[in-house]
């Protein structure tokens, strides 16, 4: 069911009109999933969708209902009857190659839930800096890799990220100074269709190029992204993050980083 959702989410995303080119566009991705879902599990999930369409009525009285407009319960009730004209047109045929063999239990292909994945991101970031009553800025690129656990739809996840780039100095704006950031992430991730959501947590440092003695401290972040359809082992996505990052004093002053930018990543899930 859960794939399902996320499948025909995503081509209603991509605009739309014509229902047999659609369908014919997501019956490879849904075969997929339903062939390694058991006989039982497809009836169970095809009663439900049966259930959820008489509960969210016909879309086209719905619409009509509506004076011609299309309302929230329009959507939901052409989301339900897609889902179901999806599933039966799989169920349907005998599409299955005779090597996929279905397995109770299965937990969907289009998620990573109850499953260990490595996940590799990447991101430009523009951060601010704020030290002893001055203020600078300054981007740079940044790269991390995770290994996690997702329990249901709540991924937990740690691993490295090194981050860098040059940063205005603050007795000079003409000239910049590079800044090193070696981090321990501690992520959450949290999944809802094709939406993700993540706070995070970790231990940062920071070195200098002038001055190469590391300063540490602590983080706090958030981000928000949009997950697309798996690609054999790989599930990618897209995001934003933001991360506000305390350093202790010690050889320097106690510091305030602000740090956000785009977010890119893959999550390998064999």
């Amino acid at each position: 069911m859960a794939d399902l959702d996320r499948i025909v989410a995503t081509e209603e995303a991509n605009g739309w009109f014509l229902d047999r080119t659609h369908f014919d566009a997501m019956h490879p991705v849904i075969v997929q999933t339903v062939c390694r879902a058991t006989l039982e599990a497809r009836r169970t999930a095809h009663a439900m969708l049966v259930a959820d369409g008489v509960r969210f009525g016909n879309p086209r009285e719905r619409f009509d209902a509506a004076g011609g407009t299309m309302t929230s319960d329009v959507e939901r009730a052409l989301h339900t009857q897609r889902m179901r004209i999806a599933l039966e047109r799989a169920m349907q045929g005998d599409d299955c190659p005779f090597w996929v063999k279905p397995q109770r239990g299965y937990d969907g292909r289009q998620s990573d839930r109850n499953r260990i994945t490595l996940n590799l991101e990447t991101g430009g970031l523009v951060y601010m800096r704020y030290a002893a009553e001055r203020f600078t800025v300054g981007v740079g690129p940044s790269i991390r890799l995770l290994a996690g656990y997702t329990f249901g739809h709540v991924a937990v996840l740690a691993g490295a990220e090194f981050s860098g780039g040059p940063m205005l100095k603050e007795d000079d704006g003409s000239r910049f100074v590079l800044n090193y950031f070696p981090v321990v992430p501690v992520v959450v991730r949290f999944r809802d269709g094709n939406w993700i959501y993540t706070i995070e947590s970790g231990v940062v440092s920071l070195l200098q190029g002038d001055n190469t003695s590391l300063s540490f401290g602590v983080r706090a972040g958030f981000g928000i992204g949009l997950v697309a359809l798996r690609t054999r082992f790989f599930i990618p996505w897209a995001g934003i993050a933001t991360f506000a990052e305390h350093y202790f004093h010690g050889t320097r002053p106690a510091t305030e980083f602000l740090r956000g930018g785009l977010r890119i990543g893959i999550i390998y899930d064999p």
